[in-house]
């Protein structure tokens, strides 16, 4: 199993080095546009991109993961590690959209083509929003090995290389040696050139008595430890750092996996209710049910898109045909698949919904259908009323992936589950209803035309009108469609 999904994403990474000029192409039309957009990211990704194509066009990598962290590595070598989540979220989003539309364009493309370049991306974010994600716990696993009294400690640091600077992520020190919280501030988040230099300056904020010689330095892969011992006269074994070391890197990858296995476990319990659906009402249901059984919101209220030919626009709408007040900017945005966490919902939303509903934070998390690049609805997420909540790295990931497995599901059921909005009950004209009415009986062209004393040129043009408003196949399919959403009798 762990093989074949190896096989996959390594197929994945082939198949972006094969579309590097069609994607350029496309990438290149639209980074002067996000730029303009004020995207602090979009040059670091811009670089980051032309980087992983110039590896492989050197040679193939050895494995998925290889490649992987040297994206990472090169990430973190030129650019700072603490981005804006939720815009690196969308651009990276957006840039996996436009090698699907590139793969689309790519005559005999196939399904798995498209699910190898998804879990590529999916791979890739896993790896990055752990990383990340890792950081919230690293207090509790500083507090861990000063507990475990292995190395008799005053207090303990958590420092990072970010670029060229050397910066303290987290400071926690022991019950026996308290040390104020505003010097505990001041340490954290504190930067240096050199480790020699950060570790004089930590030390002296928060033991200024005792002397350099008290703080021990352990290396932890990315991470290094700095540790002042409670007596200077203690010696320190080899054997004490290096169990520090594996206690530490252990609680690392203990954290990576559950945290793989819990969003992955959601994912694979919502695709199973998703696999179960008949019909338009019940791809609804198992939607909004999925998105509060497994994910960690309480309410969810769904709207879908509604396109108006007339006017070459459309609009978002629920069930009772209520239009979603969302700010233009945000809709733009979420057109490429992102989902978007506002921590004050009137951010996004007039205060008049805000009231109605009694909201507080808000997610808003697109419906896509990747292969068609098309925007089906919204899902609206909160924890209920007057609620306040956050979201961590690994809920955003998880809804990024929801998100797409439910635009999947929907497509085939979207006019029809427009019909049950009630936004879609004149998507066909009564002359168009009575052609296929017509149609769902047998008569031909010619024979719907005499009956209906039309000609047979008018005919066909409503037959190709009621195909492509059903987005049907042809006549036979658009018949079986408009008596399922009981358009005609």
């Amino acid at each position: 199993m762990e093989r074949k999904v190896e096989q996959l994403v390594m197929q994945g990474i082939s198949i972006l080095a094969t579309l590097e000029k069609p994607f350029m192409k496309d990438w290149n039309l639209i980074f002067s546009t996000l730029k303009k957009r004020n995207y602090s990211l979009v040059s670091e990704l811009n670089m980051l991109l032309r980087f992983g194509f110039q590896q492989l066009s050197k040679k193939p990598p050895e494995n998925a993961d290889s490649f992987i962290f040297s994206l990472m590595a090169e990430w973190r070598k030129n650019f700072s590690i603490h981005s804006q989540d939720v815009e690196a979220f969308f651009l990276v989003t957006l840039i996996e959209n436009l090698f699907h539309k590139c793969l689309a364009d790519r005559p005999g493309t196939t399904f798995l083509q498209h699910q190898a370049i998804q879990s590529f991306f999916s791979r890739t974010l896993d790896q990055v929003l752990l990383e990340q994600d890792t950081e919230d716990h690293i207090e509790k696993w500083a507090k861990m090995i000063i507990a475990t009294n292995i190395i008799p400690m005053k207090w303990l640091a958590v420092v990072k290389e970010d670029r060229s600077d050397i910066r303290v992520e987290k400071v926690v020190c022991s019950n026996d040696y308290p040390v104020p919280q505003p010097l505990i501030d001041m340490c954290t988040g504190l930067k240096a050139g050199e480790m020699n230099v950060l570790t004089v300056a930590v030390s002296r904020l928060l033991d200024p008595l005792a002397g350099d010689s008290n703080v021990i330095k352990i290396p932890c892969l990315n991470d290094t430890l700095l540790m002042c011992v409670q007596d200077s006269a203690t010696e320190v074994s080899s054997q004490q750092m290096e169990f520090v070391s594996r206690m530490y890197l252990r609680q690392r990858k203990l954290h990576q996996l559950e945290a793989k296995m819990e969003w992955k476990d959601a994912a694979l319990l919502f695709l199973q209710r998703l696999v179960g659906v008949q019909d338009a009402e019940s791809v609804l249901e198992a939607i909004t049910e999925g998105l509060t059984d497994y994910m960690p919101f309480k309410r969810c209220s769904l709207y879908l898109y509604s396109p108006d030919e007339r006017k070459k626009k459309g609009q978002y709408v629920n069930e009772d045909g209520f239009s979603l007040p969302l700010s233009k900017d945000y809709l733009d945005a979420l057109t490429h698949a992102q989902p978007l966490y506002f921590s004050n919902a009137s951010a996004a939303l007039p205060e008049t919904y805000i009231q109605e509903h009694r909201m507080k934070s808000l997610v808003i998390l697109p419906l896509f259908f990747q292969s068609k690049n098309q925007l089906l609805g919204l899902a609206l997420l909160d924890q209920g009323e007057a609620s306040e909540f956050g979201v961590s790295h690994q809920t955003l990931t998880g809804l990024i992936k929801f998100g797409q497995f439910a635009g999947e599901t929907l497509y085939p059921y979207w006019r029809e589950a427009l019909h049950l909005f009630g936004k879609q009950k004149g998507l066909l004209s009564e002359r168009e209803k009575e052609v296929l009415k017509l149609m769902a009986e047998g008569l031909s062209i010619n024979e719907a035309a005499k009956q209906l004393h039309l000609s047979s040129y008018t005919v066909r043009d409503y037959v190709s009108s009621i195909i492509q408003k059903l987005d049907a196949k042809n006549r036979t399919d658009a018949a079986v469609k408009a008596l399922k959403m009981k358009l005609i009798s």
